[in-house]
């Protein structure tokens, strides 16, 4: 057995094919996600909101402009940049969109935004609840003082903290990107791209495809042994190719994919040996031509890897919101989701029920491989 081990490895070495869809093929990809990606997160986020702010001596002035300043603090986490200037070089500033509001702060504090500056809405959003909040602070203090006076030195300060500059908080384990689940996803179509290696595998050990097949089967080797050597190597060969465009996204594109790692590169192995479990199978009842049974192959993956959000980030919430079971059968799906479970959740429940499916999945498809190898009979060879 070791003697098929050490020879089927040297043969996976050799295979081109396999190196391009396996690592470089996935690599590559992973590169213009991250070109791509970075230009849309960049565009969508917070940056500290330019205004103008115009101003007299009046009481609610004054208390506004405590606001805007308490607001614009000089570190990099300010909410807002505050330029005190006159009506006339404000509305200078909005029309060079220097600016995405003037405040006019007096008797009645009034907001004023460019309506043509689509590219500062949200900006221009957040303004506006400034306002509101404001002016919803200003009567809750002004009741308080009527009515609790006692209790408006607790009440100044909490309303100071919600003021405060922005904070950010994560909700997860990890600073997670929206985008992220591409990334998921990529590595779980390279994964799934390893079933090449098991189509292969079963063409090489079917005696009426390659000759190569037929001196295996004359020979004095075990059926089983030279296949459990000959999938190990695999297994093994195309389990380290995996790790390896996992390690260049995480360590070269800086993705968050790693925050339990030996958790991530069991995941990798045993997704590895589901996909490879599944070309076999492919391999053993599927077209008698290699150029058949990757063409059904590919037409199996791709589906599986669209169904699972490769190609639109939401596809798989619509999968679960309408056909949930599909989701629990899609290995695409589920290596993805284990890869989502590990980088957001501290439970591992969900983790654990994905990786026991494809563990299944990958024992029920060698076996039927197996099966149906055993059974073949060759009249002559």
């Amino acid at each position: 057995m070791r003697s098929v081990f050490k020879y089927s490895l040297l043969r996976l070495m050799r295979n081109k094919a396999n190196l391009f869809w396996i690592l470089i093929f996935p690599i590559v990809l992973g590169c213009l996600f991250k070109v791509a990606f970075s230009n849309i997160t960049e565009s969508e986020s917070f940056h500290t909101i330019p205004v103008a702010l115009v101003s007299d001596e009046s009481i609610n002035a004054k208390a506004f402009c405590t606001m805007a300043d308490a607001l614009s603090s000089e570190d990099d986490n300010a909410m807002l940049a505050v330029t005190y200037c006159k009506d006339k070089k404000a509305q200078k500033l909005l029309k060079e969109k220097k600016v995405d509001g003037i405040f006019y702060a007096k008797d009645t504090v009034t907001l004023r935004v460019n309506a043509d500056a689509s590219d500062s809405s949200i900006n221009q959003s957040i303004l506006q609840v400034l306002l509101t909040q404001f002016y919803v602070n200003r009567d809750l203090l002004l009741k308080t003082m009527q009515e609790h006076p006692q209790n408006l030195e607790a009440l100044t300060a909490s309303l100071y903290e919600t003021i405060s500059p922005r904070k950010e908080v994560s909700l997860t384990r990890a600073d997670t990107d929206t985008y992220d689940q591409y990334f998921y996803n990529l590595i779980a179509m390279a994964c799934l791209y390893t079933a090449l290696g098991g189509i292969r595998l079963a063409i090489e050990n079917a005696a009426n495809l390659t000759a190569l097949a037929a001196r295996k089967t004359v020979s004095s080797t075990k059926k089983f042994t030279a296949i459990a050597g000959e999938l190990a190597a695999c297994i093994l060969f195309e389990s380290v190719l995996n790790i390896l465009a996992f390690l260049f996204i995480v360590k070269i594109l800086g993705i968050h994919m790693a925050q339990r790692p030996l958790l991530s590169l069991l995941t990798i192995i045993i997704s590895t040996a589901c996909s490879i479990s599944f070309g076999m199978l492919l391999g053993c009842i599927g077209p008698k031509s290699e150029g058949g049974k990757t063409t059904l192959m590919f037409g199996i993956v791709m589906p599986c890897c669209f169904l699972s959000g490769l190609m639109m980030g939401t596809m798989r919430m619509v999968v679960e919101k309408h056909l949930p079971f599909i989701n629990r059968i899609n290995p695409a799906a589920l290596i993805s989701d284990c890869f989502y479970t590990l980088n957001n959740y501290d439970n591992l429940q969900r983790f654990a029920t994905n990786l026991l499916t494809l563990s299944v999945m990958a024992v029920l498809f060698f076996g039927i491989s197996c099966l149906v190898t055993r059974r073949k009979t060759y009249a002559s060879l």
